[in-house]
């Protein structure tokens, strides 16, 4: 019985002493530590977008232009007008009607006149023509050209002669015109002349025949043939 009152005492005494004492003064709040200097960052500017690459060119082929038509271009309206006018030499031979017979007004012939050996002669000339395009099957041709006749009987006789023609299928020709010699008596006579034209690559080699009548029956004729360029 002492003992457990004893026992009471003491835990009383000691829980006394514990109210007695005076409650623990709460921690000062530690200051926070200092905060670490910032440190200044530069933002490097985003680099601008390069620009877009151009495509690059396709290459295309370009088609060669056609050639000219070789046939337009000789005797269609795009040839250049100066290449329309074409020329070339000539290599003939002409034969007199009647130089034999005495049909001048001095009562001679012309064997005796001209003191003539033959009726044939030689005949030498140049010619040039100007070709007007119908683009068709017909053209129109102006022709001038100059001979000389009697060279192989040691004779010079001129003679100048300008026709107007057609051309028929750019290959035969007829025309009609004027003949003129250094003839005091009989000056100027009517002459026609046909022919044909066949082509040699670029060159044109023409084979014509004429005829130049004459009111006294010394008539003309004779054929030429030749090289046009």
């Amino acid at each position: 019985m002492k003992t457990v009152l004893a026992a009471l005492l003491v835990t009383a005494t000691a829980t006394a002493t514990a109210f007695a004492q005076p409650a623990p003064e709460p921690a000062a709040p530690s200051e926070p530590p200092p905060a670490a200097p910032a440190i200044a960052t530069t933002t490097a500017p985003a680099p601008a977008p390069s620009p877009a690459a151009a495509p690059a060119p396709v290459a295309t082929a370009t088609a060669p232009a056609p050639a000219a038509d070789l046939t337009d271009q000789d005797d269609g309206w795009t040839r250049p007008v100066g290449r329309r006018f074409l020329h070339g030499f000539r290599l003939g031979w002409i034969y007199l009607y009647n130089y034999d017979k005495p049909t001048r007004s001095n009562g001679m012939s012309l064997k005796d006149e001209f003191d003539l050996r033959t009726p044939n002669m030689l005949l030498l000339g140049y010619e040039g023509f100007y070709r007007i395009i119908g683009h068709s099957w017909l053209n129109v041709l102006m022709v001038g050209n100059v001979t000389v006749a009697g060279l192989e009987q040691s004779k010079f006789i001129p003679a100048a002669s300008g026709l107007i023609g057609f051309e028929f299928d750019k290959s035969f020709q007829l025309g009609v015109g004027i003949n003129a010699t250094p003839d005091t008596e009989s000056p100027t006579h009517m002459i026609a002349a046909a022919g044909w034209t066949p082509h040699v690559g670029s060159i044109q080699t023409p084979v014509h025949f004429f005829f130049i009548p004459d009111t006294e029956r010394n008539h003309r004729m004779g054929a030429t043939v030749g090289m046009t360029w």
